[in-house]
């Protein structure tokens, strides 16, 4: 579904990433690891048109991507659900669902995508029309997710979903994560700092270390390598 081939991406003169090469088959969750300053949410960046590489190729469902802007990216179904939660605080949790479906035009279909959201959490359709900014940091979150979901992604990119919360909530963030991809059949590429839960829900990882590939693998070999445990996984 998503191949990425040899990508270098530079902020100014410094190099975030080098000759990153990363594959997602569709129906997996993959999962990109490693430490702060490793290049995880660059990569991301860079998929969704935020940042352009200086070399290397980009290709979704088999058609470059590299040199297309975000907007269109977005309208052929890659979807991120940014680091942060990045809501319109001021917007009520319906309006903020709302916007994630600005791409668009099928008002049908939107409501449906709507009613669907509300039935994976009903905590927000009791909200609806409470302010963004006045929920938890657990129900933020949920509304992240919920609006990246009404951009009706084929590819669902999170950037630390687990960042803030409290064990339990991240719990079930993790669970909904795998019913999404198990249940509805969405492809996800998860960036996490919690690579311990993240490798549980995960088909693969790939592995980052200042902005290069360290290692890659099916994830429940690497939750199981020694090398992972003690570097990663503070075992």
């Amino acid at each position: 579904m998503l191949e990425i081939k040899n990508i270098e991406v530079f902020y100014g003169y410094v190099r975030a990433l080098k000759d990153v090469s990363l594959r997602i088959e569709e129906g997996q969750i993959v999962s990109l690891l490693g430490s702060n300053g490793a290049g995880k949410s660059t990569t991301l960046k860079t998929i969704s048109g935020l940042l352009k590489p200086r070399k290397g190729n980009i290709f979704f469902q088999g058609k470059d991507i590299m040199h297309l802007d975000s907007s269109e990216i977005v309208r052929r179904g890659i979807v991120q659900c940014p680091e942060g939660r990045q809501l319109f605080p001021d917007l009520s949790v319906k309006e903020n669902l709302l916007s994630g479906a600005i791409t668009r035009k099928n008002k049908k279909q939107i409501n449906t995508d709507l009613q669907n959201v509300y039935n994976l959490f009903p905590i927000l359709q009791e909200r609806k029309n409470q302010l963004a900014g006045t929920l938890s940091g657990g129900e933020q979150q949920m509304l992240a997710i919920g609006r990246a979901l009404m951009a009706a992604p084929k590819l669902l990119m999170l950037d630390e979903p687990s960042l803030g919360l409290a064990p339990k909530i991240v719990e079930q963030i993790f669970e909904l994560l795998a019913n999404l991809n198990k249940e509805h059949g969405l492809t996800i590429l998860l960036v996490e700092q919690n690579a311990n839960a993240a490798l549980r829900i995960s088909d693969y990882a790939y592995i980052l270390e200042v902005g290069t590939l360290a290692l890659e693998g099916n994830a429940k070999d690497l939750l199981k390598s020694e090398l992972v445990q003690q570097k990663y996984l503070g075992a």
